[in-house]
């Protein structure tokens, strides 16, 4: 029979393949919940605006477009201005307000929200800025509620217009979405398989082989660089290089050489370092990149496609993240598109206000409403934030 103090020393000094089980039970249920500020903007310019104050009568409202989040949200926005005043009693001032809606009739939204008003002058500089927090409230069928400055005097805001006579007004909402609808997510590993450098040592002949031109039978054309392999390799990695090399009659096959027209001399030297040393330069561009995963994709060499998915995983941020979106698409780049989405929905506001995002939704529309649908998701896929009440 093993004693008490045998069985206690047997669970504090757990295996090491224990241990290492128990490492991996740890990473595989990592989870993040992510609370990101929802931020919602608006510019409007009103032209004429001294003719305004002086000649509207208080009550008279001028109203901007309504916006709201791109995504989807249970409320909606606008902004009020009166130029002569909202009331008599405001008179000899311009009052200014922010108005709340409920896009359904049927719900009723509460919201609690930090606003910002800033008139801009000729330099984009604000000459005129006010920050408050309000609880907007729009209760069905009532309709919506507004917050705002009432008495801005006349003479501030002239002080802000234009060269041209304009006023220029910025919005800047900021508010929290409903914490009780925020999913805690699963967070994905990558699937790809961990990249293991081959010793230098073990590649070095075949390298050296190449550098030197010792009995290379085959040349590759790009940018006007001929450049000397050996076809084992190629045929060893690519199986459209091997049908290419068993047609005794094609043109390659008699001259003994491939003309690559449409890529980089600079893409097809990275391509055949890797299929002789198994290992990119992780010094390249993200646009070197995407050259080489177009030579990966036409050539069929998988390994070479993961690993170029794999560096352009590690450098993607909410900055780019778009075109990275896009690039994934392109060459059918399932690991790097579902990084992006993820990173996408972890930076909502952030990615779908911004230049990359617009550029996207114009140029491939397709793409750009799979990856709105899949941040609207929920289950396993990272879902968006839900834009409702607070």
């Amino acid at each position: 029979m093993v004693g008490d103090e045998d069985v206690v020393a047997m669970d504090v000094q757990p295996s090491t393949s224990t241990s290492a089980r128990t490492r991996n039970i740890i990473m595989k249920n990592e989870c993040l919940t992510h609370v990101e500020p929802i931020i919602l903007t608006q510019r409007w310019t009103v032209n004429n605006f001294p003719n305004l104050m002086k000649l509207s009568r208080p009550g008279a409202c001028l109203r901007s477009n309504i916006f709201r989040d791109q995504v989807g949200s249970d409320a909606c926005w606008q902004l009020c201005l009166y130029p002569g005043g909202k009331r008599e009693e405001n008179a000899n001032h311009v009052s200014l307000f922010l108005k709340m809606s409920a896009t359904s009739p049927m719900k009723e939204v509460l919201v609690k929200a930090e606003y910002r008003f800033y008139f801009l002058d000729d330099n984009e500089q604000p000459r005129f800025s006010n920050i408050n927090i309000g609880d907007f409230h729009a209760k069905p069928p009532k309709g919506g509620h507004s917050w705002g400055l009432r008495n801005i005097p006349k003479q501030k805001v002239a002080n802000c217009v234009r060269s041209d006579a304009s006023l220029v007004i910025s919005c800047v909402i900021e508010l929290m979405p409903d914490v009780s609808r925020v999913q805690c997510r699963r967070m994905q590993s990558n699937s790809m398989s961990p990249m293991v450098e081959v010793a230098q040592t073990h590649n070095s002949r075949e390298l050296d082989m190449l550098t030197q031109g010792k009995h290379t039978d085959f040349t590759i054309v790009a940018d006007g660089q001929e450049l000397n392999v050996h076809k084992f390799k190629l045929m060893a990695h690519s199986a459209v290089f091997e049908a290419m090399f068993n047609h005794k009659n094609t043109k390659e096959i008699i001259e003994g050489r491939l003309n690559m027209s449409d890529t980089t001399a600079h893409a097809v030297k990275t391509m055949i370092e890797f299929l002789y040393v198994g290992r990119l330069n992780t010094q390249m561009a993200s646009d070197e990149i995407a050259e080489v995963m177009t030579l990966a994709e036409k050539y069929h060499l998988n390994d070479l496609k993961a690993s170029c998915e794999h560096m352009l995983i590690t450098m993607t941020d909410k900055s780019n993240v778009a075109d990275h979106a896009n690039l994934a698409d392109l060459h059918h780049a399932n690991n790097l598109l579902e990084f992006c989405i993820q990173v996408m929905s972890m930076n909502r506001s952030f990615v779908l206000t911004g230049e990359g995002w617009n550029m996207l939704r114009d140029s491939n529309a397709r793409l750009a409403a799979f990856i709105l649908e899949r941040m609207m998701l929920n289950g396993d896929h990272p879902p968006p934030m839900k834009r409702s009440r607070v």
